[in-house]
């Protein structure tokens, strides 16, 4: 079938003929005996989102080998797209373009449209500051993305759009004032392109891989969402889940064309009150900002079986939330592959990887609860965990518990403490188990107006134990071996096996 062909969508065939089957099947289904055909809910097994207590860790589970692409979804090989792997031509690039809007529209408001196992790049010269793909402006909403596989399905920014006149080289957003339901991007990757993508910066623009609304359920699968000026994922306060997914290079386009001055992450979220966000068995590798940052609300993020390398703030910006909990976390800020991507600073290249969890102080209306347990977390120029003084609604008040937490090789560049609080940002509770800090050019701590209790610390080959306030150590080993969490490897989470070499 092709656009304009005047032949009925696959979509529409499909609910004409089910209607007509599901029509005659109603008559024979009332004739049956014994059926119970009440309104009855079946039982969900959940419970309230925003419970504190630590769920099991999901087994890490392979890739899919075959995708599971809806019957009504519509492909945009049906309307001319055509894979260009060489990024040959603006034209070729516009064709592409065309095909997708036109998979879209045809796939209609709560839809799919298929990307075929090739390398599609896509966009226009068209003026403008808006994405290329725009749901629920000028296509239908609640439009969902599904491709063969990440390994095999790719949808690319073409080279040849010129930034002066296209600053916005995002690719798909869903608007805010229309109701997008249930939406899935799964078995594909997004790339930004942002080597071959510059100058959008000094034209006052630049990129995002996929800008959510206010009014949905979105759900990532299998994606692999790499080279995004801005951040890979903007998932506001619609953004559910992110499984088996692989983040790379984002962020750092924005970085090096503002030489540093501005930078961005690979998520970006808002979770509300009574919402959570799960991100599980996922691969996060190079960013100039932080693999997730928590911007606002009083929602539930959970953190779990993940692998991080490379980020140029942190692993977590958290200015809001009621609970982020990390589970099985590994997370290696400095590396040499992100020194190799992002422009040095007068510091030293040890400043691009800066700390483990940066909070910015409150902008939320609740008390962050940060619940750790298997987390280990190493190679960073600044402190790892801090406490932050007023920005938006008030100081940070966290609440930190956990077991199994392993801190190394940090303040490379500058700091005084591996844990502080700042200003008027405290812990008022802390709740460790077993904490080893080791091989850092500070104190471990810098503890002015913060309590609790750390049952077992372990710390060796740094500048002293520092000030712990009225934080009490039960027990304090300096020639204790490092704790061991349990985390996973790089071949474990994502979209599919990587190169497990450190980078």
């Amino acid at each position: 079938m092709t656009a304009g062909s005047g032949v009925l969508s696959r979509r529409k065939l499909i609910a004409l003929v089910g209607g007509i089957v599901a029509a005659v099947l109603g008559v024979l289904y009332g004739w049956l005996p014994g059926v119970d055909t009440g309104g009855g809910d079946p039982p969900n097994g959940t419970t309230d989102s925003t419970e504190v207590s630590v769920r099991p860790t999901p087994t890490p589970t392979e890739p899919t080998e075959e995708s599971n692409v809806p019957r009504d979804a519509e492909s945009i090989s049906d309307y001319g797209a055509e894979p260009n792997p060489d990024d040959p031509s603006l034209a070729a690039a516009r064709q592409n373009l065309d095909a997708i809007l036109a998979a879209a529209d045809a796939a209609g408001k709560g839809g799919a449209i298929h990307v075929p196992e090739g390398e599609y790049y896509f966009g226009s010269e068209d003026s403008g500051f808006s994405p290329y793909v725009e749901f629920g402006k000028t296509g239908p909403p609640g439009v969902s993305i599904i491709g063969a596989g990440a390994d095999k399905s790719t949808l690319a920014i073409t080279r040849h759009a010129s930034a002066d006149t296209r600053p916005n080289q995002s690719a798909f957003i869903w608007y805010d004032g229309y109701e997008h339901g249930s939406v899935e991007i799964k078995d594909i990757k997004l790339d930004g392109n942002y080597e071959s993508v510059t100058g959008l910066a000094e034209n006052g623009g630049g990129s995002w891989g996929l800008q959510m609304s206010m009014a949905g359920d979105f759900h990532l699968e299998r994606a692999w969402i790499r080279g995004w000026h801005l951040a890979g994922v903007r998932g506001r306060a619609v953004l559910r889940s992110v499984r088996n997914c692989t983040f790379q290079d984002n962020g750092i386009g924005r970085h090096n064309e503002t030489d540093g001055r501005s930078n961005s992450h690979h998520i970006s979220v808002r979770p509300q009150a009574g919402d959570e966000l799960i991100i599980e068995n996922s691969c996060f590798l190079d960013c100039a900002g932080n693999a997730v940052n928590i911007r606002f609300g009083d929602g539930v993020t959970r953190m779990h079986n993940c692998f991080v390398r490379g980020t140029g703030s942190g692993l977590c910006k958290m200015s809001a939330g009621k609970v982020v909990e990390l589970k099985n976390i590994y997370h290696r800020a400095n590396t040499p592959s992100l020194e190799r991507k992002v422009d040095k600073r007068d510091i030293g290249p040890d400043f691009h990887g800066r700390f483990f969890i940066n909070n910015l102080g409150n902008r939320g209306t609740t008390n962050t609860t940060v619940i750790m347990e298997n987390v280990l977390s190493r190679d960073m120029a600044d402190y790892a965990f801090q406490a932050q003084s007023e920005i938006g609604n008030g100081p940070m008040n966290v609440i930190w518990t956990g077991d199994m937490i392993e801190i190394y090789n940090t303040n490379r560049a500058r700091d005084d403490a591996v844990i502080r609080d700042h200003g008027e940002g405290r812990f008022s509770n802390i709740d460790i188990s077993r904490l080893s800090v080791h091989s850092s050019n500070a104190k471990v701590f810098m503890l002015d107006d913060s309590q609790g209790d750390i049952e077992t610390f372990s710390y060796s080959d740094t500048d002293g134990l520092g000030d712990a306030g009225d934080v009490s150590i039960n027990v304090s080993d300096r020639s204790q071996e490092l704790f061991r969490p349990t985390v996973p490897t790089i071949g474990e989470v994502g979209v599919g096996p990587l190169d497990p070499r450190e980078g």
